[in-house]
């Protein structure tokens, strides 16, 4: 759905918030440039490794399809 929707529409936002002061965060608006299934599930089990460190859990089944989404920022905020 999402990936449909970005095909549509290209603008994004993606905010990130520090876990142990949640009113401290960043932001990046700006337009996905590349989709693409490759390398996504590779991703998804470097990003839990560093993270959970153990692999991905698969919460939907592990044949749901992952997607790399490539961001050109057009601002960038946050709080310090």
């Amino acid at each position: 759905m999402k990936t449909r929707n970005i095909a549509r529409d290209p603008r994004v936002a993606v905010a990130v918030s520090d876990p142990d002061h949640p009113a401290r965060y960043f932001q990046v608006r700006g337009r996905v440039i590349t989709t693409t299934t490759e390398g996504a599930v590779e991703h998804i089990e470097q990003l839990a490794q560093k993270y959970l460190g153990k692999p991905y859990p698969w919460y939907g089944g592990r044949d749901e399809e992952r997607v790399l989404f490539v961001i050109a920022p057009e601002s960038i905020s946050g709080t310090g």
